[in-house]
């Protein structure tokens, strides 16, 4: 899984709770995490060292903000997905008004 920066999340984000989420599956070559953001709910802050594949199941917004101050809102399409290349540090935060639900692939290999 991710990497977690809990300090930075204190310092950053501690007003926000965390999303629930579970490992599904982990083995030699994935780890497959279910994600389930209430509105207003958060990753915390973390550092994906492998590259990625969120899968959208629900609708909704998720704002991301990165390390330099910037932000960018992610409209959730369900069946929707796409591979993000590691190194990438974020926080992920529920801005919409419904829960946002999502399947995340880290690739080991």
């Amino acid at each position: 899984m991710s990497k977690k920066l809990d300090k930075k999340t204190s310092n950053l984000s501690s007003g926000r709770k965390i999303a629930a989420h579970n490992v599904l599956l982990e083995n030699d070559e994935l780890i497959v995490t279910h994600w389930v953001f209430k509105p207003g709910e958060q990753t915390g802050w973390h550092l994906h060292e492998m590259d990625y594949m969120p899968i959208q199941l629900s609708q909704g917004k998720l704002m991301f903000e990165f390390p330099d101050g910037t932000t960018k809102e992610i409209d959730y399409v369900p069946r929707t997905t796409s591979i993000i290349k590691a190194p990438l540090e974020h926080n992920a935060i529920n801005t919409s008004d419904e829960e946002v639900i999502a399947l995340e692939i880290e690739f080991k290999k």
